[in-house]
């Protein structure tokens, strides 16, 4: 080439267009990104057209083949992000949103110093936002929602000076907010939401005064809401909820004239709603959920554009401002458990485009105000969980858009309305005092789904209900007295879940009920169902949870169950099943649950059980099954959980326990690894405990007591660190107690090992474990010292609370140690052979209430402190050299004197252990003497004469009277009280009448003495025979609201065997209950065979009040279990609860029933009156184990009212038919609070009433008496 072409040439590069150069990188910048999609996803088809030029792309808008604009959002690319879009100097506009592009964003993207707009949201980018792409300085947009991005906002964002748009939501963005943020004066738009910021909102962010929407939300930003905010007058959406914000409500929030959507729940706000929030008059909606705010301003009212009000979750503690009736724009009004009283503002009817109202958890009371009949708007309504009471009114079928409405948990009453609502999807009003029918036009909204209404006390038969409910799923009347049988119908509906349990249901399962197509559950226990279940069972073939426990059901399990191929959970306890476990059962094979316990099984347990590889919780205890554990057992127990174990009630339960099982435990034990509770007891298990047993690394209780078995009672050393408790007692295990136990089973809290051959010494390790609180090692033959102090470097268990080492060989002296047992409650070493003195460290266990030293060799003085344990009920250390045999030598003439102890062996402490006794004395007497005046200041002003006070039709009224004047009682307001919620007019009774009727509360009257009251019979002037309750201790309902909130408790108590109230009086402290009065007598005249007495009252009927009183205490706490164990007690031995004699047990009956079992006279404990069948007895004997039990002195060992039930079922005669037991809701309000008291003045042989002492578990605390008929008898004929 000559120098004159190479001149043209540079001309030619110095004259060519920068421009045009530009776009010739750009085609083929182009080619480059198009390398990063892959070919024929179809998406960018046209980028691999090769007839197509790049600038034509899908996507691609160039300007002279410069690249301007890339648009490729929602194009499904998954690639990483390219680096090449760093290459296009021109780019105006990139938009990757939902490309699917991961990885960091490069350095490179800083290049882009033309880019106005940048969105990349809805990505999988990570990492921290580069420096680079702050300095994008024409940038007006950037969204990046969406993303992985971590790391900080870098203060370097303040160079986007003519940024609008910062979106970086839903990242995992940390730090504090930059205050560099408040320099960009032209942003517009800022969403911070769903990240990790933390720190305050920087006051600097006041300068954004463009901005319109702020988004911080889902955070953990601190400290108050920033002052600067009322700077911010632009502003139209806020929020800021789902912080930890604190502090009250800025009254300066009024100043956000512009502001449409104030969001700020879920922070730590506290103090009132101000009041200036009024001011806000375009806000459309506002939402203060979950924070702590305390008051509502009747300036609420002022929020006329207002749409939706959310004030859910508060603490307000206030009635709802009746101004809320202004907001004629409401849409949607949320106040669930907000803290709300008093009644729902009538105003609220004012409100006519509602569509949503949700006041669930409140406390409103009174009725639904009738105004509100006219929101005809209205879609759903939730009131559930308040107070509201009255009937549910007929007008709701003016609300002809309702879908969907909550009324449980409220104190609604009478009967059910006829809704005809075409669109009501759901109907819930369970836990009410619903009563009557079920009416036939029920279903007249044929769109109804659900139904629930259980826990009423709805009665009749659902015959003909709910045939015309088409729609129906869902169907609970469970807590009900519907009685009938159940009807075939209930199959034609496309019902999925049917809970009809704890009624009267008598009769059959229907065929037809199998032949639906729709049910996946079917719940009907405690009911009255005889007769065997039918094999169309079969047909049912989506059902997965079937329930029918404690009902009369008979006969084989029926082999077509094995079609059941979606049952998950099977329950059928309680029953009276009988035959061999079908094998087809075990084609159920996604069974999670099965509990055929309770029943009369018999055969084997069939290998065939290994099919139900998801069975997490197995019962068949208490049948008479036989033949070996097989070992394929544990195949389901070795896998993870079944998708529908949240069903399951007792994961990981194994339990066989009172069968006939024989053989030995099988090693393949260790497989069922998801085990937790193995329980194996009561069976005729042999050979030796499989050392398996230590490799369950979930199992916290194994039961293996009451068998056979041999061997060591550990025999593997490895930790088990999940076991708590092991039960062995009464086996044949011999050799000795590991001295490394401690170390074995380092969280062991319960050990039973009584009735063995065990031998050798008790370790020092076993009774140091930290957590060990039961220890019963009787009736072995241990010998050595009990050690009951620990090394030096281990602290003996405070915790352990019994501790029973009785019958065996132990010797030498019990020293002090022992008082570093602080918690220890039942001590019984008798039986050994211990010798020196008492350590005077016993009387420091002051927690003790069961102590037996009998039959071993102790000499010396015994300590007096013994006597001065405040709950110590038995005490026994006869057999031995101390002077004394029983806490009845306390009151000994002597003791603690000369004669009862050496005063030489006293040490320098045990004097000073001496004064402080005599302190201690002192001071008890200066507060008997005061109490003394206290009472008898009170006797006198009883003893002065009462005026009942009249009650009228609405009002409850105390009225000035000269008793009151006496009394020094002055004038007070009438007491409002809802007497609707009583089913009969209250009398009209005087002071007077009382009186004279009870001859001024003759002793001669009193029929009944309970815990809280003393009960006179009287008659009224006009002849009425009545029994009038004289409560004790008035002043204890702190005033006249809280009695009068048990008086509408006792209100709502409606039932057919319930004697309803017929009159109260409130004087001064005095407080006084009307009934009507039983001419039948009580259990105690029928049970002692009293001279009026006609005969005593037979074992039958004696077992029949022990299962039915038991059923009516399902809801039971350990504390009633004890009481219900003491009534078992009376009705087995004719005796009252107190008043044995003291050398017996302590002179209470529970004493004396474990003294005559201690000394061998089992059978002189049952009521001599009886006549002797061997049936009874044995049914007797089993009740007594029962109660015993019961009785026992540890809560924790107590059985449920559910486990006691089924014992008496068992124990019940087969040839009897099924009992008349009602068990109603409110029976299930009460937890019954001395039992020995109700028992004595119950109805028996023509059972109509009971006097019995309740605490209300609703409302005040305070105990009241309530005339309540718990039994119906239906004698076994003869």
């Amino acid at each position: 080439m000559g120098p004159h072409c190479f001149f043209i040439l540079i001309l030619l590069i110095c004259f060519t267009p920068s421009s045009a150069l530009a776009g010739h990188n750009d085609i083929n910048t182009l080619f480059k990104l198009r390398d990063t999609v892959t070919e024929g996803k179809g998406f960018l088809r046209d980028w691999f057209d090769s007839e197509k030029g790049p600038c034509s792309w899908s996507g691609i808008t160039c300007v002279e083949h410069t690249v301007v604009e890339i648009d490729l959002s929602s194009v499904p690319i998954y690639a990483p992000f390219p680096s090449c879009v760093g290459l296009f100097q021109s780019l105006a506009r990139l938009n990757f949103s939902g490309c699917g592009f991961s990885g960091e964003l490069p350095d490179a993207l800083g290049n882009l110093h033309n880019l106005e707009q940048l969105d990349l949201s809805h990505n999988q980018l990570t990492g921290a936002l580069p420096v680079s792409l702050y300095g994008l300085k024409t940038l007006k947009e950037m969204v990046l929602d969406n993303n992985f991005f971590s790391g900080q906002l870098s203060p370097a964002i303040a160079q986007l000076k003519y940024l609008k748009k910062l979106s970086v939501s839903s990242n995992s963005i940390s730090g504090a907010i930059p205050p560099e943020l408040g320099s960009l004066q032209n942003l517009e738009f800022l969403d911070l939401h769903m990240n990790a910021l933390n720190g305050s909102i920087p006051a600097a962010l006041g300068n954004l005064s463009q901005l319109l929407h702020l988004d911080a939300s889902q955070n953990n930003i601190c400290g108050s809401i920033f002052p600067g905010i009322t700077a911010m007058t632009n502003l139209v959406t806020v929020d800021l909820s789902s912080n930890a914000l604190v502090g009250p409500l800025p009254r300066e929030i009024g100043q956000l004239q512009n502001a449409q959507l104030l969001i700020l729940g879920h922070n730590g706000f506290n103090g009132s709603i101000p009041e200036e929030i009024g001011e806000l008059k375009l806000l459309e909606a506002l939402e203060l959920p979950g924070c702590k705010l305390t008051g509502i301003p009747w300036t609420v009212g002022d929020l006329r554009s207002l749409r939706k009000l959310d004030i859910s979750g508060n603490d307000f503690d206030t009635e709802l401002p009746a101004s809320i009736g202004k907001l004629g724009n409401l849409t949607r009004l949320s106040a669930r458990s907000a803290g709300l009283t008093g009644n729902i503002p009538r105003q609220l009817g004012n409100c006519k485009k509602l569509v949503l109202v949700d006041f669930n958890g409140n406390s409103f009371s009174g009725p639904i105000p009738e105004e509100l009949a006219g929101l005809e708007a209205i879609v759903t309504l939730d009131v559930q969980g308040n107070n509201l009471s009255g009937h549910i009114p007929e007008w709701i079928r003016n609300w002809a858009n309702l879908r969907s409405i909550y009324l449980g948990q409220n104190m609604f009453n009478g009967p059910l309305p006829v809704l005809p609502l075409q669109h009501l999807v759901i109907f819930s009003a369970e836990t009410n005092m619903l009563s009557g029918s079920i009416p036939g036009e029920i279903c007249q909204a044929n769109s109804l789904q659900s139904l629930r209404l259980h826990n009423n006390n709805l009665n009749g038969n659902i015959m003909k209900a709910f045939k015309g409910c088409k729609n129906l799923t869902e169907l609970n009347l469970q807590g009900n007295h519907l009685h009938g049988e159940i009807p075939h119908y209930l199959s034609e509906l496309p019902l999925v879940t049917v809970e009809l349990s704890q009624n009267n249901f008598t009769g059959r399962l229907p065929e037809k009920l199998w032949e639906s197509s729709t049910i996946l559950e079917i719940t009907l226990s405690y009911n009255k169902l005889t007769g065997p279940i039918p094999e169309s069972i079969g047909r049912l073939s989506s059902l997965q949870r079937l329930q029918i426990d404690s009902n009369y059901l008979e006969g084989p399990i029926p082999r077509s169950i094995g079609a059941l191929r979606n049952l998950t959970n099977l329950s059928l306890w309680g029953n009276r099943l009988s035959g061999n476990i079908p094998l087809e059962l075990f084609n159920c094979r996604n069974l999670v649950t099965l509990d055929l316990s309770s029943n009369n099984l018999s055969g084997h347990i069939p290998s065939a059980i290994s099919h139900l590889t998801f069975l997490n919780s197995l019962n068949l205890s208490s049948n008479q099954l036989s033949s070996a554990i097989p070992a394929e057992i544990c195949v389901g127990f070795g896998s993870a959980a079944h998708p529908d174990s949240e069903f399951v009630q007792h994961h990981g339960l194994l339990d066989l326990s009172y069968n006939r099982l024989t053989g030995h435990i099988p090693t393949a034990i260790k497989n069922c690894v998801m085990i937790t509770v193995l329980n194996l007891q009561g069976n005729m298990l042999s050979g030796t405990i499989p050392p398996e047993l230590g490799e369950l690394p979930n199992v916290t209780t194994i039961y293996l007591s009451h068998n056979t078995l041999v061997g060591p009672m550990l025999p593997w050393s490895a930790p088990l660190v999940q076991l708590q408790g092991l039960f062995l007692s009464n086996n044949h295990l011999d050799g000795s107690i590991p001295a490394e136990i401690g170390q074995i089973l380092p969280k062991m809290e319960k050990l039973g090992l009584s009735s063995n051959a065990l031998t050798g010494t008790l370790p020092e390790s076993l009774l140091c474990i930290n957590y060990l609180t039961y220890l019963d090692i009787s009736n072995n033959s241990l010998s050595g010292q009990i050690p009951f102090s620990c090394p030096q470097e281990k602290a003996a268990s405070s915790s352990l609370i019994l501790f029973n080492g009785s019958s065996n060989h132990f010797s030498g002296n019990l020293d002090e140690s022992i008082s570093n047992f602080t918690q220890l409650s039942f001590l019984d070493i008798h039986n050994n052979s211990l010798t020196g003195s008492l350590p005077f460290s016993l009387s420091d266990l002051s927690y003790l209430n069961y102590l037996d030293l009998s039959s071993n060799d102790f000499h010396g003085p015994a300590p007096c402190g013994i006597c001065n344990i405040v709950g110590l009920t038995f005490a026994n250390f006869s057999g031995n050299h101390i002077g004394m045999s029983g806490l009845a030598d306390c009151v000994a003439e002597g003791f603690c004197t000369g004669k009862g102890f050496d005063r030489k062996a006293l040490n320098s402490s045990g004097r000073v252990r001496r004064a402080a006794i005599i302190c201690v004395s002192i001071l008890t007497v200066i507060i008997v003497l005061v109490l003394l005046v206290v009472y008898l200041k009170r006797k006198l002003l009883r003893s002065r004469p009462l005026a009942l006070v009249p009650v009228s039709k609405a009002k409850a009224t105390i009225e000035p009277t000269s008793s009151d004047e006496l009394l020094g009682k002055k004038f007070r307001e009438p007491l409002s009280i809802n007497l609707a919620t009583f089913e009969h007019a209250l009398l009209r009774v005087t002071a007077d009448d009382i009186q004279k009727a009870t001859e001024n509360f003759s002793k001669v009257h009193i029929i009944g003495d309970g815990g809280f009251g003393t009960v006179y019979r009287a008659a009224l002037p006009e002849g009425r025979r009545v029994a009038i309750k004289r409560l004790h201790g008035g002043h204890q309902f702190q005033g006249d609201r809280e009695f009068l909130a048990e008086m509408e408790t006792i209100g709502k108590v409606k039932h057919p065997n319930l004697v309803p109230l017929l009159g109260y009086c409130v004087c001064g402290d005095e407080r006084f209950l009307i009934y009507e009065y039983m001419e039948n007598g009580s259990l105690e005249m029928w049970l002692r065979n009293r001279a009026d007495a006609i005969e005593a009252l037979g074992w039958p009927d004696r077992l029949k009040i022990c299962i039915e009183y038991g059923q009516t205490m399902k809801s039971s706490t350990k504390g009633d279990v004890y009481s219900f164990g003491v009534v078992m007690l009376e009705l087995l031995t004719g005796r009252p609860p107190t008043g044995q004699e003291e050398g017996e047990g302590g002179g209470n009956l529970v004493g004396w029933v474990r003294w005559m079992m201690a000394h061998g006279k089992e059978d002189e404990l049952f009521d001599p009156c009886l006549p002797v069948s061997s049936v009874w007895r044995e049914q007797m004997a089993r009740v007594l184990a029962i109660a015993q039990d019961c009785t026992v002195d540890e809560p924790w060992k107590r059985p449920t009212m559910l486990e006691v039930v089924k014992g008496l079922k068992m124990a019940e005669p087969i040839e009897c038919g099924p009992l008349v037991v009602t068990v109603t809701k409110d029976m299930l309000l009460v937890a019954v609070a001395v039992l020995v008291t109700v028992m004595r003045e119950t109805n028996a042989a023509h059972v109509q009433a009971v006097v019995i002492d309740v605490t209300f578990s609703s409302g005040p605390k305070q105990a009241l008496m309530i005339w309540q008929g718990l039994f119906k008898h239906i004698r076994c004929s003869d």
